[in-house]
């Protein structure tokens, strides 16, 4: 499975966003998909939080895993149209990454 964007050892108000829609639109085009709840954690809401606690993976998103994220591509609609033809996507590496 994928790596966690925030997982339960994560510090409260880690990711602060004004707009959730917003922030989870942004890791869909990331190509980053909600996960089910873990067993018996369930959708409860996280104390001191507005609502449930929501948990998204990606495969290219991994814990000391950096040479990954070369493959992460943002997936708008010309990125899609040129998945579609069978053409390359190129993205940009992080510049910690880059040499």
């Amino acid at each position: 499975a994928g790596g966690d964007v925030a997982g339960a050892a994560a510090a409260p108000g880690a990711f602060k966003a004004t707009n959730s829609g917003s922030f989870v639109r942004q890791l869909n085009l990331y190509g980053f998909h909600k996960t089910p709840a873990l067993a018996g954690a369930g959708a409860a809401a996280v104390p001191g939080s507005a609502g449930p606690l929501l948990r998204f993976c990606s495969p290219y998103f991994r814990r000391d895993r950096p040479e990954l994220l070369g493959h992460m591509k943002r997936l708008t609609r010309a990125n899609r149209e040129r998945l579609a033809a069978g053409l390359e996507v190129r993205s940009r590496r992080p510049r910690r990454f880059q040499q």
